[in-house]
C-alpha cells in the first residue's frame, strides 16, 4: 500500500514538474480566452467586468509562464496568487452573481443534469476560496507543512475533476447554443489554468522545503 501511494505521489510530482506540461496548459489557456470572448460577446453573457477578467488572466498566465521558465520564484509566487484571486473573484461574480439572478425553476426544468450543475458551480467556488487560504497558510507557517501540501493538491485534483465534470454537463444544458459554448470554453480555460496554478503550487513547495531543510 505504502509504494502504492508513493508510486502515485510520484506521478503527480512528474506531471507537474514537466515543463510541458506547463507550457501546454499555458499556450491552451492563452488560445481558449478570445475564443471565449467571441462567444460571451455573442450570448450577452460577458460585460465589462468579463473582459478586464480575460485580460488579467493573459497577463497573469504569461507573467506566470515566465516566473516558470526563468525559476523566478519570487514572481511566481506573486503570478499564483493573482491567479487564484483572478479565478475565484470571476467565480463567485457567475456563482453567487449571474447563477443566483436565474429562477431555480430554469434548473429544475433541466433535470438531474441542471441540478448538478447548479451544485457544482457552488462548489467550485468553495475549493477555489478553500485552496486560496491553503495557499497562503502553507507559506506562511512551516508546522506540519506535508500534511497541508498534501491536502492542498488534493483539493486541486479535486477542483480538476469538478472542472471536467461541468464540462461534460454543460452541453447538455437547455441554454441557447452560444451561452454553452461561453460556459464551456471558460471551464475549458480554468481547467488549464489550474493546471498552470498546480505546476507553480509544487515548485514553490519543493523549494520552501529545500530553504527550511525539510
Amino acid at each position: 500500500m505504502k509504494s502504492k501511494r508513493l508510486s502515485l505521489g510520484n506521478r503527480y510530482k512528474r506531471f507537474f514538474l514537466d515543463e510541458r506540461t506547463a507550457l501546454i496548459a499555458a499556450l491552451v489557456s492563452i488560445l481558449i480566452l478570445p475564443v471565449n470572448y467571441y462567444f460571451g460577446v455573442r450570448s450577452g453573457g460577458i460585460d465589462v467586468v468579463g473582459l478586464y477578467d480575460l485580460l488579467m488572466r493573459l497577463v497573469l498566465v504569461c507573467t506566470l509562464l515566465y516566473s516558470l521558465k526563468t525559476h523566478k520564484l519570487l514572481l511566481m509566487q506573486a503570478a499564483t496568487v493573482g491567479l487564484l484571486f483572478c479565478m475565484l473573484c470571476a467565480q463567485s461574480q457567475y456563482a453567487l452573481g449571474k447563477l443566483a439572478r436565474q429562477d431555480s425553476e430554469t434548473y429544475i426544468t433541466m433535470g438531474l443534469q441542471g441540478f448538478i450543475f447548479l451544485a457544482g458551480e457552488r462548489m467550485i467556488l468553495f475549493i477555489q476560496s478553500f485552496v486560496c487560504v491553503s495557499h497562503f497558510v502553507i507559506h506562511a507557517i512551516r508546522r506540519q507543512e506535508a500534511i497541508r501540501v498534501s491536502i492542498n493538491q488534493v483539493s486541486l485534483l479535486f477542483l480538476l475533476t469538478l472542472l471536467i465534470v461541468q464540462l461534460m454537463i454543460a452541453p447538455s444544458l437547455s441554454f441557447e447554443r452560444d451561452y454553452i459554448l461561453y460556459i464551456w470554453t471558460l471551464h475549458l480555460d480554468e481547467l488549464f489554468i489550474f493546471i498552470l496554478v498546480a505546476c507553480a503550487e509544487l515548485i514553490l513547495m519543493i523549494d520552501q522545503r529545500e530553504y527550511t531543510g525539510g
